[in-house]
């Protein structure tokens, strides 16, 4: 659907009346899982590879507990702001000397000594109209709340379900920064609703999101000690990845 155009008119450029609210489009929200396709075994072993390499020891020596299946939560997104707002600036103008005074608009103005410009100026109140667009695109693990761009192949490749309600239900989905496609699009939207210091007025103001993705993928948590030395892996259930836990 084509945007609708926006007309410059009078009343645009009122500084009374209330600030437009943030408009949010979130309709291509989407949520997907995998099934698991690393055993518990398998993990395991990769716990204990990891671990031989991070103590400095040998496989057997690694202390584990048994594996805790979780869901790690991602997302990919691609969100679009658009912003339109009024903010007033006061603008010298030079004029000559012989000027008596100068008629803007409506408005007669009488000429006073310059502040920046040398001799007789007029000092003109302007309502200025601005609009600011801002793309933003994300690859997200909603676990540590950091960038996941080596998961992105992954995350577009097949093997996806669809999440409903009742499987989110069930699932034991991980805790951390982000949850669900809903604690995403909130923090989008807390940022998008800052405005550039000055503004007057907002006029027009809208989050859309071209793209919004969430996945949430089976993830092996696995406890490994060597005596004090202690750390939490996260074992990818589906391509067998392994991550510190951060």
């Amino acid at each position: 659907m084509a945007k609708k155009k926006f007309k410059l008119t009078k009343s645009k450029f009122r500084l009374s009346g209330k600030d437009s609210k943030l408009k949010i489009d979130d309709k291509k929200a989407r949520e997907y899982y995998f099934r698991v396709k690393v055993p518990e075994g398998e993990a395991r072993d990769l716990a204990a590879e990891t671990g031989s390499d991070l103590f400095e020891i040998s496989r057997d020596e690694v202390d584990m507990r048994k594996p805790s299946l979780k869901y790690d939560f991602y997302c990919i997104y691609e969100a679009e702001v658009n912003l339109k707002f009024l903010r007033k600036r006061k603008q010298e103008v030079g004029v000559q000397e012989q000027l008596m005074g100068a008629m803007v608009g409506k408005e007669i103005y009488t000429p006073r000594k310059g502040k920046d410009v040398p001799g007789k100026a007029i000092f003109l109140e302007m309502i200025e109209l601005f609009e600011i667009e801002n793309d933003a695109s994300f690859i997200l693990d909603g676990v540590t709340g950091f960038p996941a761009k080596t998961l992105e192949k992954l995350l577009k490749g097949p093997g996806k379900k669809k999440a409903t309600a009742s499987w989110k239900k069930k699932a034991r989905i991980a805790s951390g920064k982000y949850k669900s496609l809903e604690k995403v699009v909130k923090s989008v939207a807390k940022d998008a609703k800052r405005v550039p210091k000055g503004t007057k007025r907002v006029l027009e103001h809208t989050l859309t999101f071209k793209k919004l993705k969430g996945f949430y993928v089976p993830t092996y948590y696995v406890n490994i000690s060597a005596g004090d030395q202690k750390q939490k892996l996260r074992v990818n259930a589906v391509n067998g990845n392994v991550a510190l836990k951060v």
